[in-house]
Parts: C-alpha cells; sequence; structure tokens
C-alpha cells in the first residue's frame, strides 16, 4: 500500500474514533466538575501591604482514562496536528532552593502529570463581573506562566460559559478563566480568593490535562485599587500555576504556600515545580 493510501486510511480511522466519543459524549454525558481539594480556612485579617484575608485553594480535577495513540499512530497524530517538537523554550532554573508540589503524578512514578509542551494551550475569558484591568492581570498571568515552564498559552476570546465540563470522555476545550461570587461557585467561600485546576486524559501512565478553570472572587477583586494590583497579579498567577499541576506547600516563602500574606512573586520552589512541569514529555 502507498503512503498516501495509508495516510487517507489513518484520517478516516481517526474520523472514525473522533465520531464515537462524540456519540458517548451524547449519550452519556460530561459528568460534575468536582469540588476543591482543599478547605477553606478563615484566618485573622492582617494589616498593612497584604493580600487581605486571602487563603487561595488549589482545584485538582479527576485524573481520567481515556483513548490515547499509540506509537504506531505518530503519523496520524501529525495529520491531525499533533506534532512531537517542543513549542516553547525551557527556563533556566537553580533546582533544589526551595520547596514545590504537584497535584497529580502519574501512576507508579514521579512524574507530574501536566498540559502537552508540544500543544498550545487555549484560553477564554469570561468577562462577566471582571474587574476593569482583567486583560492585564490575564495577560500577565499566562506570560509568567509561559515563562517559567516553557508552555505556550494563546488567548482565544471572550466567552458566556461559566464552567468546564468534565467527565469520562471529557474533550480537549481552551481553559476558562472567570469571575464570580461564592453563591455560584461555593469553594469561593470564606477567604478563598480563586480557585484553579484541570483535568487529564490519556492512558494510565501518560495522563495529560487538556482542559482547565480558573475561577476569581468577584467582590474581592472589586475591591482592589491601583496599589494593590500586584497583589491582584498575585492571585492570578497563583492559579495559573494550580492549572498547569503545581500544588500548595507549606513554605512561606513560595507563592504557592496556601495562606498568601504578601508574596507577589514566584520563590525558589515555584519555578522549579513550574519548570519540570514544563518539562515533561510531548
Amino acid at each position: 500500500m502507498g503512503e498516501r493510501a495509508r495516510r487517507r486510511r489513518a484520517a478516516r480511522e481517526m474520523a472514525r474514533r473522533m465520531a464515537e466519543l462524540d456519540r458517548l459524549d451524547r449519550e452519556y454525558g460530561l459528568g460534575a466538575m468536582p469540588t476543591s481539594s482543599s478547605r477553606p480556612r478563615r484566618e485573622r485579617k492582617p494589616h498593612g501591604p497584604v493580600l487581605p484575608g486571602l487563603l487561595i485553594t488549589a482545584l485538582l480535577l479527576a485524573g481520567i482514562v481515556a483513548w490515547s495513540p499509540a506509537e504506531n499512530m505518530e503519523s496520524l497524530r501529525r495529520l491531525v496536528g499533533i506534532g512531537d517538537e517542543r513549542l516553547g523554550v525551557l527556563p533556566e532554573t537553580e533546582f533544589g532552593q526551595g520547596s514545590f508540589s504537584f497535584l497529580q503524578l502519574q501512576r507508579g512514578g514521579d512524574e507530574p502529570v501536566g498540559y502537552d509542551p508540544c500543544r498550545v494551550i487555549e484560553v477564554v475569558v469570561n468577562p462577566a463581573g471582571a474587574p476593569d484591568d482583567y486583560d492585564e492581570l490575564v495577560d500577565t498571568g499566562l506570560a509568567r506562566t509561559g515563562a517559567a515552564t516553557g508552555l505556550v498559552f494563546e488567548r482565544v476570546g471572550l466567552t458566556d460559559d461559566r464552567d468546564v465540563l468534565v467527565g469520562p470522555f471529557a474533550r480537549r476545550r481552551p481553559v476558562l478563566i472567570a469571575w464570580a461570587l461564592p453563591d455560584e461557585v461555593p469553594e469561593l467561600a470564606g477567604d478563598v480568593a480563586g480557585i484553579g485546576g484541570s483535568v487529564a486524559t490519556g492512558a494510565p501512565g501518560r495522563l495529560r490535562y487538556v482542559t482547565g478553570r480558573v475561577v476569581l472572587d468577584q467582590e474581592l477583586f472589586a475591591g482592589f485599587g491601583p496599589r494593590e494590583t500586584p497583589f491582584a497579579q498575585a492571585i492570578v498567577d497563583h492559579e495559573l500555576a494550580h492549572v498547569v499541576g503545581l500544588g500548595h506547600v507549606d513554605d512561606p516563602g513560595e507563592l504557592m504556600y496556601d495562606d498568601n500574606l504578601g508574596r507577589t512573586t514566584y520563590g525558589p520552589g515555584d519555578r522549579e515545580g513550574l519548570a519540570r512541569l514544563g518539562a515533561i514529555s510531548c
């Protein structure tokens, strides 16, 4: 069989498989968003230029096993735009200088679950309830997360969506960034400033995140003035780090400390963890 015929046959097989996944989606639905992985707790509000009563919660979405191309289908991956070349540049980072953790590890190993570094991570924003400077906050957060991981983000527009649907047949879709109140998103109750996380699909040991969300406290962000922009940015950066797979630590010297009292930049452990997430294989 010639190369052209093999390509046509591979493309038809991919179309058949994708049609079957769509049928299963329609028949069984996609399930509901899991709840936060950590319980909010109230802290005494500090005085001075710190994040007021800030407790940031990670939202870890369950890893899900779904169909994944086998090694002998690498040509099919290229046909549908899934390449095997890293898109971004890995950062130069000193290791062993701080604390970090991952939200999810591959089964039977210590490799973190993360996004495919050979694919663009698309992002949409729901501007309902967002502060006036939301564009700058989102763009800066994506730029910082991209630089710290080597992952490539692309904003692809605005949306009316308020949630990311997940389930046994979750599909690749843009990461959602939105603002909400606790009556809509209960995880924002108390002193929680935001939640963030992603959902993974793939074969056991080869999970990859395919979509996620960040939901930020609408009322808190509405109260930030111009001088408090660094603190608002720190919340966005913290939640985007959750989206790519970074977890909380017990070290107040890291941005991923779950009870931030004023840090506005990545710490050394944050940078190492983010670099490791960007260094996983395609």
